[in-house]
């Protein structure tokens, strides 16, 4: 009933105006694929520019000739993003995923979702082999102030097996790297209905990412011949 409440009491915002597509930077070619829910879509922001896919394909054009697309709606759970692989571009060479937050606050177990994300992962990479996969880590819900006691304890005994399982799967991943993203709690992380990320923490995942994939290609282009 409390989940309800919340639910009811939550504003619904609308996804952000903007390109979802597109070229631009520089140098060594690369194709990126975000792919994922409301975060990933932008949710909290009024454009893509201020969004992950803005923030994040600017710090990397000064270093690529990026080739970017975002793929992803409020309200996904990983199982239902299955159905986008089909349409996902192919050959791409770093796929960045938003997922879990829905499945979280859903009754799926943890068995289930790590099924339907392996079955997602597997997907993406028979259609791009040697794509990079980014993991986001689920959000600390609990900690989030519109979540009250006893809801937002159940939310943080959640998210800690979701994540811990998430690490597990990612050490058993070659192709898979779970990002060290820590958005802060403070009163100007959050947007206005106090679930998703405003631009400032769009800006600190989109540093997180982009950190990765640099070092990635960095240690790629200075490995012997």
């Amino acid at each position: 009933m409390q989940a309800l409440w919340v639910k009811w009491r939550t504003p619904r915002l609308p996804e952000p105006d903007g390109e979802r597509s597109g070229e631009l930077g520089e140098g060594k070619p690369l194709r990126l694929l975000i792919l994922g829910d409301s975060a990933a879509a932008g949710v909290g922001v009024s454009h893509q520019d201020k969004a992950l896919s803005g923030q994040l394909t600017r710090l990397l054009a000064p270093h690529y000739r990026l080739n970017w697309c975002l793929h992803a709606k409020s309200g996904m759970t990983t199982a239902q993003t299955l159905k986008f692989v089909q349409q996902a571009p192919n050959g791409v060479d770093v796929i960045l995923i938003s997922l879990g937050v829905n499945d979280l606050l859903s009754p799926i177990d943890v068995q289930r979702w790590l099924a339907s994300t392996g079955a997602l992962i597997g997907g993406l990479l028979e259609a791009s082999p040697g794509a990079m996969v980014l993991l986001t880590p689920l959000p600390p819900l609990g900690n989030f102030p519109r979540f009250k006691q006893p809801l937002a304890g159940v939310l943080r005994r959640r998210e800690a097996r979701f994540n811990r399982a998430l690490e597990q799967f990612c050490q058993e991943k070659a192709a898979c790297q779970l990002l060290p993203l820590m958005l802060p709690l403070t009163p100007d992380a959050l947007a206005s209905d106090g679930f998703h990320p405003s631009a400032a923490s769009y800006r600190l995942w989109a540093e997180c990412a982009s950190q990765a994939i640099l070092a990635r290609h960095l240690i790629e282009d200075t490995r012997p011949v």
